[in-house]
């Protein structure tokens, strides 16, 4: 089975109580079952008939909005949107796609890859704050004009979408008690206001503000990493997962107490009395992590079995422009995207939802954006054994490798016809966290 690992939400805020959402504060708050409000923007980019974008258009049939900050850098929603465009042609469903992306990426991007439906240009995000939106989710309307539900993600879905042309929608989450009737009725379940993005406040730790950093075992609930300048909290996060986070390194550079080599989850929270710098933040829970645990850390250099990163002479992959979320001033700047696609195996023991210690065969797919140091440490976020990179590349680039379907071509080969970088095996001496008991 193929899975896929799309880019993380990253819950690091560096912000107070009053966040806003990503495109600043809302000019309207509507529900399910109110009238949809205007599409406000500057310009029609694309239509699927002549003529432009009126508002009387939001009614007489569904209504499909999805928001996309970014479209340059997203080429898979766009053939996911395209294609769900075609699948419910002649069905009375009109898509309206809504950027605001600096044209100076936006426009080539969909002069080489056009995108179905109608893409509607509001550079001051006017539209999604009428609607609400703290960040992008689709908002499906009905023939009368009003909103049916809101749901997260990018692209509609084929069932949702079934549902809402057919009336099976409803607005309450699933109970043990009401789970039978909403199956055998085949309803789906939309929100009835769109998801905000969390607020600082709502994960900040309810103790006093002190230097002590609390390590507890997890009771369960919502798994993450949240913080401020002032607070950090992990939970449900294994002992792995913790060091992964303080010390940079991937798990398999990890070597660990076969007690602690386990399962088991745990929470860290950190309040502290004054604002800090993470890496300040950092030490703070090395030193917690040595003491709660009773162990020393310490770094050792060791030959070891690794997947080594090289390139074809002559061969460069493409260059990465970064996007405007990038570029310094940008609320969103130093943001960096990556999705890996691997052969399901197993389960998953990292919280951001990747599966760990995959072979090398089992991945099907990567797209990433950085440089080739993030590559290696993406790469080993699945995989099985350390990458080393030895591809004496500077910068960025942007890497986009597929395993066509039903292809007898494995990652690697395709990893090398398609950028020109080589992977495979050998060894090499790599720098080992070791985790060591200490007596009581």
């Amino acid at each position: 089975m193929l899975c896929r690992l799309l880019p993380a939400l990253v819950l690091m805020m560096p912000v107070g109580a009053g966040q806003m959402g990503i495109y600043g504060t809302a000019t309207g708050h509507p529900r399910a079952g109110d009238a949809a409000p205007d599409l406000v923007f500057r310009e029609v980019l694309s239509s699927p008939v002549a003529g432009s974008w009126t508002q009387a258009m939001l009614s007489g049939q569904v209504t499909v909005l999805g928001f996309f900050p970014d479209t340059s850098h997203n080429r898979e929603p766009v053939a996911e949107w395209n294609a769900r465009v075609d699948e419910f042609a002649g069905r009375h469903v009109q898509f309206v796609w809504i950027t605001g992306e600096d044209k100076r990426t936006l426009m080539p991007a969909l002069e080489k890859h056009p995108i179905k439906g109608w893409v509607l240009y509001d550079r001051e995000g006017a539209t999604a704050k009428a609607y609400g939106l703290d960040m992008p989710v689709n908002v499906y309307i009905g023939p009368d004009g009003r909103i049916v539900g809101f749901q997260q993600g990018s692209v509609p879905d084929e069932e949702t979408l079934n549902a809402v042309l057919d009336g099976r929608v409803v607005l309450t989450r699933p109970t043990a008690a009401t789970l039978k009737e909403v199956r055998e009725g085949n309803l789906v379940a939309l929100d009835s206001a769109p998801a905000r993005m969390p607020r600082a406040a709502d994960y900040r730790p309810q103790f006093a503000p002190s230097d002590t950093v609390h390590i507890t075992l997890a009771n369960g609930g919502e798994r993450g990493n949240f913080g401020s300048d002032d607070y950090w909290v992990l939970r449900g996060v294994t002992l792995k997962e913790i060091l992964e986070e303080v010390y940079g390194v991937s798990a398999v550079r990890m070597e660990l107490p076969a007690s602690l080599n386990t399962a088991r989850r745990y929470d860290v929270a950190l309040l502290l009395p004054h604002p800090e710098r993470r890496e300040a933040m950092k030490e703070r829970v090395k030193q917690a992590l040595q003491q709660y645990f009773h162990v020393t850390v310490e770094r050792e250099l060791r030959v070891a079995d690794v997947y080594v990163l090289s390139r074809e002479p002559g061969r460069t992959p493409p260059l990465e422009r970064p996007s405007e979320f990038e570029l310094p001033g940008h609320p969103g700047g130093g943001s960096r995207e990556t999705s890996v696609g691997f052969m399901e195996a197993g389960g998953s023991d990292k919280y951001m939802g990747r599966p760990r210690a995959q072979g090398l065969d089992a991945l099907v797919g990567i797209a990433e954006e950085g440089t080739m140091d993030d590559l290696c440490h993406d790469l080993e976020g699945t995989l099985d054994r350390p990458v080393v990179n030895e591809t004496h590349l500077e910068g960025r680039y942007r890497i986009q490798v597929q395993v066509p379907a039903g292809s007898k071509i494995n990652f690697s080969a395709a990893l090398r016809e398609q950028t020109g970088l080589v992977i495979g095996r050998g060894q090499r001496k790599v720098a080992l966290l070791k985790l060591k008991a200490v007596d009581r």
